[in-house]
């Protein structure tokens, strides 16, 4: 991949950059959150990537409105895999952790699944999505938020989505991002 000043790409966990500068073999990428990351350029080509183009969002749509993979490995190995996924930044692999935690919640909204998402598995969802966002608003020109609007709309394109019921019997937007808020309490451990 051949590196410019002001291209966007994509790094890893970070999500989507713009290249600020190239220098005695060092690439200097910025982020939207303020973040600045200078990588030697053999690294940079190894860990750098394109953004998604628009042929790939279709795949990534394909993804996020296919059915969830259910995995048959314990929760930790799940969670191990999920956070792969995540630390790699891959669009495909966000996609499905965006779908698969989707319709996991949808599932226990809908009263068939005993316990939703832990609070771990909440959070790289929400870091998924938000940077499978960012992803999808720089190829297609828009906001984050008009692009997560985009993975609610693929989420629901599946054949068996069924919106979950609230109590008041009116259906809920399940595939709208889930808000993490710090509850106030910390979790206890387990002692061995």
């Amino acid at each position: 991949m051949k590196l410019a000043v002001d291209d966007l790409v994509v790094y890893a966990s970070h999500g989507v950059g713009r290249v600020t500068g190239m220098r005695e073999q060092m690439v200097m990428l910025e982020f939207e959150r303020g973040l600045f990351v200078t990588l030697p350029a053999a690294r940079a080509a190894e860990c750098v990537r394109p953004v998604s183009t628009a042929v790939e969002l279709v795949a990534i749509g394909r993804v996020l409105g296919g059915a969830e993979v259910v995995s048959q490995e314990n929760w930790q190995r799940r969670l191990k895999t999920t956070r792969g996924k995540v630390a790699g930044g891959e669009a495909s692999s966000l996609a499905e952790v965006v779908r698969d935690a989707s319709r996991r919640e949808e599932r226990t909204n809908a009263g068939k699944e005993p316990s939703g998402l832990s609070q771990t598995e909440r959070q790289l969802y929400v870091d998924a999505r938000r940077l499978l966002a960012d992803e999808i608003g720089a190829t297609l020109g828009v906001d984050s938020p008009s692009a997560d609007a985009w993975i609610g709309d693929q989420l629901v394109q599946h054949p068996n989505y069924k919106p979950p019921l609230a109590k008041s019997g009116r259906a809920t937007n399940s595939a709208a991002p889930i808000e993490v808020t710090p509850s106030g309490r910390r979790a206890r451990r387990r002692r061995h």
